[in-house]
């Protein structure tokens, strides 16, 4: 089914905005986006072009985010994400996510391993794993809490771990304007989403075929994930993007996108060999 431009889906009570674009040819499967926190679906801007040449290819607002419904306690982002898929009539898809956006894609997987055709794990978190340290989202809603929303976009703006994306001043100025329009609405006590599922002893028995992605210069506690889950997911490879950073997409494009073509196109293939 054919999905012109941006529109809003309704997924359980509320809306995702998406856009959708390429090729509609009922026998290939769409790649999906999804963005990492306080972001929305413009950061995939320099992947969408390149990727829909191939592939179809849909990017959507996470519940809570951009312009997408504000956070609902009855649903959690791996439930929206199959809703939307479903709505779409999208019957599987290779599923890219950045941080957030690749604890979401791990989750659905996990969930409805039928749906997800691969995986892309960009500078991944993994939900119910326990730091070391203080989680960078976690040290800005406790900014938030304390001297408020704008004190914590500031902080937020200026963690480690956008260093590297700061150093340009295109990535920076496309982060300093979605972090702008970030109502921040999960820094605050009103309704939110529920949590993804603890998934740390369930990393073993997901099999969808997976890339994880990670930059050099990510800070220590995203590398470690990463080289964590390259190892425990079955059949996992990992790629690490020289002079990039947690927003190793934005950063570095091309060689992330090579690198997500080279997966997907090689999932798809697989699939075409193996049924």
């Amino acid at each position: 089914m054919a999905v012109p431009g941006d529109r809003a889906v309704p997924v359980g009570q509320g809306a995702l905005w998406c856009e959708r674009s390429g090729p509609t040819a009922p026998d290939l499967d769409p790649v999906v986006l999804i963005h990492g926190f306080s972001l929305d679906r413009s950061m995939w801007a320099p992947q969408i072009a390149t990727l829909a040449e191939r592939h179809p290819t849909i990017a959507y607002d996470l519940r809570g985010f951009g312009r997408s419904t504000p956070p609902h306690p009855g649903f959690d982002h791996a439930d929206d994400l199959l809703a939307l898929l479903d709505a779409l009539d999208v019957r599987r898809a290779h599923v890219v996510g950045l941080s957030l956006g690749a604890n979401v894609a791990l989750a659905a997987a996990a969930r409805a391993p039928g749906r997800v055709r691969s995986l892309v794990l960009a500078s991944p978190g993994l939900p119910g794993l326990q730091w070391r340290g203080e989680r960078p989202p976690d040290a800005a809603a406790a900014v938030a809490r304390a001297e408020g929303i704008e004190a914590a976009r500031l902080f937020w703006l200026h963690h480690p771990l956008f260093a590297p994306a700061r150093a340009s001043s295109e990535v920076r100025g496309a982060l300093e304007r979605m972090v702008g329009a970030f109502a921040g609405l999960q820094w605050g006590d009103g309704p939110a989403s529920r949590p993804l599922p603890d998934l740390v002893d369930a990393i073993a028995s997901i099999e969808t075929p997976a890339l994880v992605v990670s930059g050099t210069l990510d800070i220590d506690g995203y590398r470690e994930i990463a080289h964590l889950l390259a190892a425990r997911l079955p059949g996992a490879s990992l790629v690490e993007i020289p002079g990039a950073g947690h927003l190793v997409s934005m950063e570095r494009p091309d060689a992330f996108n090579e690198a997500v073509l080279g997966h997907v196109g090689g999932a798809a293939a697989a699939r075409v060999d193996g049924g």
